[in-house]
């Protein structure tokens, strides 16, 4: 794929002995032209290794060999191959070491164009053939995974179908479950909320969100466990769950 390159200043050479495992979608919350001011200006501290526009046009900014800053802040992650730091003990790994980043044109809650689902899942199939990177939805991850303090890339983008088009396998819904799409929001935690691979208690929780944190969901079910006579879990474009009766 060619790409118009905007080299930003805002990178660290090399990936400090790692290699890309994931990508890491994002939206710009601005213009395409504005992140190209905006990663190219060093004062920013920002950049990512690519940015899509509306109209599909691709610009690099970074080099995939080298360290693009744009998910280097962990909060609460729910994706599961984050890399815990062996050194010291609640941290993590800089995931911009081993991730590679790609921004796309717009908001939280503006639609995506499908010249924008085009290119960037041609960049996706082309980053992850390089890469040797398994095309699912643990490889392929929305910023908010990593940073749970942001909604990033927001509701309005369909993660899985990116996967889809680019050649990869989206997570499968089990066949027990009734979910009714065509349902998206954001439901903020009252109390502390687990996110779990199925609507039950059965296995270990993938994370713990805090009291106060908005989460995006993409359907429900009123089939899951029942918990204090509540059934209902929410279910979110990762693939996974959480229980309706922690949220406001």
């Amino acid at each position: 794929m060619s790409a118009l390159f905007i080299k930003s200043p805002n990178f660290t050479q090399g990936r400090k002995g790692f290699k890309p495992i994931a990508i890491v979608i994002h939206i710009m919350e601005g213009t395409l032209d504005g992140t190209d001011s905006w990663f190219g200006s060093r004062s920013s501290n920002v950049s990512a290794h690519y940015g899509i526009g509306k109209n599909g046009e691709l610009h690099q900014y970074v080099k995939e060999e080298d360290t693009a800053w744009h998910a280097g802040r962990v909060d609460h992650p729910s994706w599961k191959l984050i890399k815990p730091a062996e050194d010291e003990a609640g941290m993590y790994i800089n995931p911009n070491y081993y991730t590679i980043g790609i921004e796309h044109e717009g908001s939280e809650d503006t639609d995506w164009t499908e010249e924008m689902y085009a290119t960037s899942s041609d960049l996706i199939a082309a980053i992850a053939q390089r890469w040797d990177i398994t095309l699912d939805r643990d490889h392929v991850v929305g910023h908010h995974e990593i940073y749970s303090l942001k909604d990033c890339p927001g509701t309005k983008v369909d993660i899985n179908r990116l996967i889809a088009q680019a050649g990869g396998t989206p997570p499968a819904v089990p066949e027990w479950v009734v979910i009714k799409t065509g349902f998206t929001g954001k439901a903020t935690t009252k109390n502390n909320v687990n996110i779990r691979r199925d609507p039950s208690t059965r296995m270990a929780p993938l994370a713990s969100v805090p009291p106060g944190i908005q989460l995006a969901y993409d359907g429900y079910t009123e089939v899951g466990q029942s918990i204090d006579g509540n059934s209902k879990w929410y279910y979110t474009d990762e693939g996974n769950w959480f229980w309706s009766g922690a949220m406001k």
